[in-house]
């Protein structure tokens, strides 16, 4: 694997500084190197947990079968359920591969966990779900009448009925599966993203109701308390409840540094639902802006006021030690978040910063020109750098400008580079000026990869035909293989049921099979394994062997 220059998403405690050991603990979770694991693990208790681009070093171990380090790992605290960027679980990626052991292993420590279970994404959707989300009390009752057991089934991204009442304030169908037996602190299990977002990964019922929409929906939550919800420190912050609170912080005043299964914390809660009392309150008890939560290493308060506009909390977290630049995942920074330029003048003014990728989605195009033609090396900056803002918007006047000030792409790319490919006249554009047509990612992965696979929601790439033409006359080598997957574009196309990509490979002269393939990561293999029954029928016609 590539260890790429480009920074990505923090380490837990949103520093650089453990970048070393986070390396080197990737590297000897792949390798199985135990006795490196347990040094570092030693060091760093929190390690087990580090990761670059969403991969943790038990995914490593995991691919390479080395059940001594998953053990390791588990044992450390590693979750048996996490998901690299593609959405597959670990237990798949195991079995794909023929490590039944690791896969066993994986599938105990998950029961372990207590989370919902994910129904198997080859069969189809339980209609439950969608009338639970749709407040269609006929219809759940009518179902759960047939099959009583329906009340605790999870859908494909992990939640059950209850869990998608709670999200859509379906009141009337939480009565009725409470009363039939629903588990009121079922914990969200963890599958893969959709079309309409990701999975709500640890959330119970009334975290749905408190944070899953950003204002917070009270009545359902109180719904839900008075059903036997918990009503701890973070869910009586959310509430405004200023009594409790402190009786929780009296009690023990370390509970201000609880967070809820989902990573949820007291303070980010009241400043999501507003609570301006609690969080001074919070505040003046010891509560850490910076404290992490899930997505947010460096804390989630100061970009959820920014967010809203709420001056006074911004500044009042802003005097308390909240970092302005600190990111959010797939949310930029606080800065970057602001609502208003005022406020974003604001946070300026107390550190914060914006990269060149920023201020393209802010629309600051002349500042970004100016600030790539006295540096072009600032260009690299933010997810992915600046043509990959530009190309998601479409802004070919912005590329051309930007390759004028020197800008160019850079020789590995990981981020968000899939926005490339967004425009196929902004790919032509970047090609024409020294993109490499195999430009690798950290797992060396080329966009002719990309374009045959996937995103983490599941969704295919727009203009993947139009793009792969592109490339390939550009010179893309049609065979590459990936690090990952150990596998060419025409396998991925395979694997992610992409039939109009691997026609078009194999048109292009894509060999089905090559000399080196590993059984079980040949197109054939991938396309069976998965039931891709139409890319089967291709890539049989094509001479495809087993």
């Amino acid at each position: 694997m590539i260890r790429p220059d480009e920074p990505g998403p923090p380490l837990p405690d949103g520093s650089l500084s453990g970048a070393v050991d986070m390396w080197e603990a990737i590297r000897a979770a792949a390798a199985g190197d135990t006795a490196t694991l347990i040094r570092l693990l030693e060091r760093d208790p929190n390690l087990y947990r580090a990761e670059y681009w969403y991969t943790q070093p038990i995914h490593f171990a995991v691919r390479e079968g080395h059940a001594e380090a998953v053990k390791i790992l588990l044992a450390a605290g590693a979750d048996p359920d996490a998901r690299g960027p593609s959405g597959e679980s670990l237990v798949t990626v195991a079995r794909d591969r023929d490590h039944e052991a690791v896969a066993q292993l994986l599938e105990a420590s998950r029961a372990r966990r207590g989370r919902t279970i994910v129904a198997d994404s080859g069969t189809p959707e339980h209609p439950i779900h969608a009338a639970a989300h749709a407040n269609d009390v006929a219809s759940v009752r009518a179902m759960l009448d047939a099959e009583p057991q329906l009340v605790h089934r999870g859908d494909r991204k992990g939640g059950t009925p209850l869990h998608q009442a709670s999200a859509s304030s379906a009141r009337d169908v939480i009565q009725l599966v409470l009363d039939r037996g629903a588990d009121i602190h079922a914990l969200h299990g963890s599958g893969p993203g959709d079309a309409s977002g990701h999975a709500a990964v640890d959330f119970q019922p009334i975290d749905l109701a408190l944070f899953w929409h950003y204002h917070g929906d009270l009545e359902t939550a109180r719904l839900l308390l008075n059903r036997g919800a918990a009503y701890d420190l973070t869910v009586a912050s959310a509430f405004g409840d200023i009594d409790r609170v402190t009786i929780f912080l009296d009690e023990d005043a370390s509970r201000i540094r609880q967070a809820r299964p989902c990573g949820r914390r007291p303070l980010s809660a009241a400043v999501q639902l507003g609570q301006e009392r609690i969080v001074r309150l919070l505040l003046d008890r010891g509560a850490d802006p910076t404290w992490p939560e899930t997505g947010a290493p460096r804390g989630l308060a100061l970009h959820t006021a920014a967010r809203a506009g709420n001056r006074e909390l911004v500044e009042l977290l802003l005097d308390h030690g909240a970092d302005p630049s600190a990111h959010v995942d797939s949310s930029g920074n606080a800065t970057w978040a602001a609502k208003t330029p005022e406020l974003r003048s604001l946070l300026m003014s107390r550190g914060g910063t914006l990269d060149c990728f920023d201020l393209v989605w802010l629309g600051e195009d002349e500042e970004v020109v100016r600030r790539v033609t006295a540096d072009p090396a600032s260009a690299n900056a933010g997810c992915g750098g600046v043509f990959t803002a530009a190309a998601k918007l479409n802004k070919r006047d912005l590329v051309v400008r930007l390759l004028d000030a020197g800008a160019r792409v850079p020789p590995v790319l990981t981020s968000c580079r899939s926005y490339l490919m967004n425009d196929p006249g902004i790919l032509r554009l970047l090609l024409e000026n020294g993109m490499n047509p195999d430009l690798p990612n950290w797992q060396l992965a080329t966009p002719l990869h990309d374009l045959c696979g996937r995103d983490g929601r599941g969704r295919p790439r727009s203009h993947r035909t139009e793009c792969a033409t592109i490339l390939l006359d550009n010179g893309a080598t049609i065979s590459a293989k990936d690090e990952e997957y150990r596998s060419t574009p025409l396998a991925w196309a395979a694997r992610c049921d992409m039939p109009d990509m691997a026609e078009l490979l194999i048109a292009r002269g894509a060999p089905a099979n090559l000399a080196d393939d590993e059984p079980w990561a040949t197109p054939l293999a991938w396309a069976t394994r998965r039931g891709h029954h139409r890319v089967v029928e291709i890539l049989r016609a094509a001479g495809a062997a087993a």
